[in-house]
């Protein structure tokens, strides 16, 4: 079967058929075709979603994420998620007891992971049985990853979409052409609103003011475009940017990072 996302075609799949697990941790690893859409699903565990290698895109509830490589998301029990992998995929995924995380149970975020438990999951993922020992040493290992999880610093990935309907309709728009100015009284007269009338109600929707919104969604997608191969320059003119520079300082911003570290 096959689904549309941005003018393209998508091969399903679906997820683990898994209804239990067999420890407080249960560690998968495994390859995702590039072009694969992993259909909406949910858990009644957490999850701690991560790709050693590629990047996705992640629906979850009504957050949109772009997913690089060092970059992992915790989506919460009962959430509905869904997985649009564009190019080849290294998944390193946990599944977790919900009693054995201190987290808000309805909190969807995403975490910058550090080179230390970037090795430490792909450790757990490779090295430790299914039945591991919970009481002996791999129990403690367990343990300490899940501590570090849970400590790793929140990243700007998240892209949260609107369930109005009119401010959707401006949202959906500039991912559409995100190259073009988007101005807030271009967006509030698409929304049949005044200007401060739209500011109100958009930050209410998104918990992030229009202009922070906008950018955010345009440098996200310059994400995907680095990872495909474009240069700098070209992304920076495509999602709006007049000049190289601006784009550079308003992507390290964000980031941390240099365009260069993810292309």
């Amino acid at each position: 079967m096959r689904a549309s996302l941005n003018n393209k075609e998508w091969v399903l799949a679906t997820t683990s058929s898994l209804t239990t697990l067999p420890r407080q941790v249960y560690f998968r690893a495994y390859g995702i075709q590039g072009g694969t859409c992993v259909q909406e699903h949910q858990h009644s565990w957490w999850q701690f979603l991560f790709a050693r290698e590629g990047l996705m895109q992640v629906q979850a509830g009504e957050m949109t994420i772009l997913l690089p490589p060092d970059y992992g998301v915790w989506i919460p029990p009962g959430c509905l998620h869904t997985l649009w992998v564009s190019e080849e995929v290294e998944l390193e995924s946990l599944y977790i007891k919900a009693e054995a995380i201190t987290l808000k149970p309805d909190e969807t975020r995403v975490v910058m992971v550090d080179d230390f438990v970037r090795a430490f999951i792909h450790h757990g993922c490779t090295s430790l049985p299914v039945h591991y020992d919970e009481t002996g040493t791999e129990g403690r290992k367990v343990e300490v990853l899940l501590d570090l999880l849970q400590s790793l610093p929140d990243a700007p990935l998240n892209l949260p979409f609107p369930a109005n309907a009119r401010l959707l309709d401006v949202c959906l728009a500039i991912q559409a052409a995100p190259h073009l100015p988007h101005t807030l009284e271009q967006s509030a007269d698409l929304a049949c609103m005044s200007t401060r009338s739209f500011s109100r109600h958009f930050l209410r929707a998104t918990g992030l003011p229009f202009h922070q919104w906008r950018q955010r969604l345009r440098l996200l997608s310059a994400l995907e475009m680095l990872r495909s191969g474009r240069t700098v320059t070209e992304v920076a003119l495509t999602v709006g940017y007049s000049t190289p520079s601006a784009f550079i300082y308003a992507f390290r911003q964000l980031f941390g990072q240099s365009p260069k570290h993810f292309s």
